[in-house]
């Protein structure tokens, strides 16, 4: 009899598990391709009962209106079977880069069969070719990885990835994974596309990527693709497939472009509800052997993320006419509002297994979502139900998917990327807590919101971010460095054009929420005035480093004339700083102020600067007199080709002059943020920030005061 029951515990257990580790929908293949002229020359249709289940959804989202999002976070990962596997592996395997998302994709390599070593080995090669878009921070390449050192150790991963340039400053939050532990020692594997920003929907990519990956890998496309991209939905939960469609077809189509026959494809989606989607799908099931549909355990069991798992590639040569009629569609000035194809062409058959799929995914979020909202009233007690599931949910994932660690000579990078010694410290930009988690009713309670009403919101929020508080304790009046340390050369010089930088969104010499706050304040609200005028300005500098005869390069006017044009302003500053350079004599010193480093183009301007004299230092900002950045002792002896170089970048940043683009960067981001007085930069930065964003705030929170 005790066998009998323990038989029957360990029966239900495995049931548990299958039922966790086995959420997926199969889908029918090898449907007759429509007509690729027929493509987008209808409008979008809907189909009743895929809307109504829609509705159907988003009642059991609408629970969740009210709920402030942190705590629901907690409550959610307390109820989730497989909270704890993450950490789990953390522990007992070690990986190289471990996140969520290495367990999710690692969960879907074993389940899936993606690699075929034995196909590979037929033509001759030795590496699984990959492309992976939308991919940053680079978990799924990470899992790959370690996938492969354990189940095929004989095959070699060759990789190429894009993302949104986390060094282009036009591109910022919400928008970018700002996590670039990975990246920045993986430069080489990252293509972002003719105009430098990583954008998926820059004109010319998919063709851009397309002869890339045919140069990386020897004249064929790539055995596996992976297309995790998603983007900010929390303003509307309930169309979150709508606002990422064009998202997922452009992955879609790039896909379709850089396969190889045979090959495979893993991209994420959400729920099926809208003709786009539905039409995309069956674009899949057309042009593949096999289309799955998959929900990782590791997957939180609350959302709508599934991924659609698709292999045995029919072909590029099969698909261009879809690729081709997708993106004429996609340049004409108002591309929305037509279906990829007539519903006509879309058999009846396939829609009613989709809808079966739709039913599938919907009901298995509902019951969560239910599911977490009763146990609020019970938490404890389930919470502590939960401890021996989670348990068993990580011992699970070890032994079904044969996990362990591997070599260090297999791992991703040589560099292990969790712990980085070098001094571009990642938490440098990030300290400090999250900002707090709205619930979606008072997310719209705060759009509503008049501007008085809005700046003195958005001013308490500030008031609570860390790096707010932090910066107030930067406690040096100048900070001295010797250009010794400045440890680059004239050989690591690389210019770098782009699509010009006219607001600057993201940096790598801020904090990330401070930088987030700036463009939000600066894009709703306008701008102070100047409060000291040139004169007090260069006497209070002079007098800070007692150089009474010091040139002083004072660039505040111009910042305040081209403030929202980021490109004038770094073309302007620097032909100013340029005519200074040239004018000095052996022994001068000279004062900059006020110009702003938030790009890589004016750190390594600045440093180029610093290379020219003996000694250079940051002094503190000053809320009145704003920040300046001190050099002395010229020496034409130092400067060597220097100011040479500075003259050229300055040709470089007219984008009239150079097809639309202006010149990005000119020396490899890793150097700059490897060198000795990144951090004081940083710090000045954060500073400058907090005393360009408060009066603003203030003023626009006291005007709206004082008027009501």
């Amino acid at each position: 009899m005790f066998f009998l029951n323990e038989l029957k515990e360990e029966s239900e257990k495995y049931y548990a598990h299958d039922k966790e580790f086995c959420k997926m929908f199969v889908l029918k293949p090898g449907w007759t391709l429509p007509d690729a002229n027929a493509m987008y020359t209808e409008p979008e249709w809907n189909l009743n009962e895929f809307q109504e289940l829609k509705t159907l959804l988003n009642r059991s989202k609408q629970k969740l209106n009210d709920f402030d999002l942190d705590a629901w976070h907690v409550h959610t990962g307390k109820m989730n079977p497989a909270c704890q596997v993450v950490n789990h592996v953390r522990r007992h395997v070690r990986p190289d880069f471990l996140t969520q998302a290495w367990c999710k994709f690692y969960e879907i390599a074993c389940n899936s069969d993606l690699v075929s070593s034995d196909e590979i080995r037929e033509e001759g090669g030795t590496s699984l070719t990959s492309v992976h878009l939308c991919e940053a921070p680079g978990a799924f390449i990470a899992a790959l990885n370690h996938f492969l050192a354990i189940n095929h150790e004989e095959l070699r991963l060759d990789w190429l990835a894009m993302t949104l340039n986390p060094y282009h400053e036009s591109n910022g939050h919400p928008d970018i994974v700002t996590d670039d532990r990975l990246i920045l020692h993986t430069l080489p594997n990252w293509e972002f596309g003719p105009d430098y920003t990583g954008d998926i929907f820059q004109s010319g990519y998919a063709e851009h990527l397309y002869r890339t990956v045919l140069e990386r890998f020897s004249g064929k496309g790539a055995w596996l693709v992976t297309a995790d991209g998603s983007v900010d939905c929390s303003d509307d939960p309930g169309e979150q497939e709508t606002a990422v469609s064009r998202l997922h077809d452009h992955e879609t189509m790039v896909a379709l472009s850089v396969l190889r026959d045979n090959g495979s494809l893993v991209q994420k989606a959400f729920t099926i509800f809208e003709c786009n989607t539905i039409c995309r799908i069956f674009l899949l099931c057309c042009l593949f052997r096999s289309v799955v549909l998959r929900k990782p355990a590791t997957s939180k069991p609350g959302n709508s993320e599934v991924y659609v798992v698709c292999k045995g590639y029919r072909g590029r040569s099969v698909a261009i006419p879809y690729v081709q009629a997708y993106y004429a569609n996609d340049r004409k000035p108002d591309p929305g509002g037509a279906s990829m194809f007539p519903l006509s062409l879309v058999p009846v058959e396939f829609r009613q297994r989709l809808l079966e799929c739709a039913e599938h995914f919907a009901h298995m979020q509902m019951r969560t979502i239910n599911a977490n909202v009763d146990g609020l009233s019970c938490k404890e007690a389930l919470y502590r139900e939960m401890k021996p599931v989670q348990a068993s949910m990580c011992r699970e994932f070890m032994s079904r998917f044969g996990l362990r660690s591997i070599r260090y000579t297999q791992e991703l990078t040589s560099l292990s990327v969790n712990n980085l010694s070098h001094k571009h410290n990642w938490e440098l930009l990030r300290i400090g807590r999250k900002p707090r988690g709205m619930s979606y009713a008072e997310k719209t309670r705060i759009r509503n919101m008049d501007a008085g009403q809005e700046a003195g919101a958005l001013y308490r929020e500030v008031a609570q971010c860390h790096e707010w508080k932090a910066v107030q304790h930067y406690v040096h009046d100048i900070v001295w460095y010797s250009p010794v340390n400045l440890i680059y050369q004239l050989p690591d010089v690389a210019f770098r054009m782009g699509k010009p930088v006219t607001v600057v969104k993201g940096s790598k010499f801020c904090s990330e929420a401070l930088i987030n706050y700036r463009h939000r304040v600066l894009s709703r609200f306008p701008r102070g005035g100047v409060t000291m005028d040139a004169e007090c300005r260069l006497s209070h500098h002079r007098a800070k480093i007692n150089r009474p005869r010091a040139v002083v390069c004072d660039l505040t006017d111009i910042c305040d004339e081209h403030a929202s044009d980021n490109t004038a302003l770094q073309h302007r500053c620097l032909a100013a700083i340029v005519d200074a350079l040239e004018a000095l004599s052996d022994g001068d010193d000279l004062i900059i102020v006020g110009y702003p480093l938030y790009t890589q183009l004016s750190v390594a301007n600045v440093y180029a600067v610093a290379k020219m004299f003996d000694m250079y230092g940051l002094v503190k900002p000053d809320r009145l007199y704003g920040h300046a950045f001190v050099f002395l002792k010229f020496s034409s002896a130092h400067h060597g080709d220097w100011l040479s170089v500075l003259a050229k970048v300055v040709g470089y940043l007219v984008p009239s002059d150079h097809g639309g683009l202006a010149l990005i960067s000119w020396m490899p981001i890793k150097v700059l943020i490897e060198q000795e007085v990144y951090a004081d930069i940083v710090a000045v930065n954060n500073l400058c920030i907090v005393h360009e964003v408060e009066p603003i705030l203030s003023s626009a929170s006291s005007a709206a005061a004082s008027c009501s």
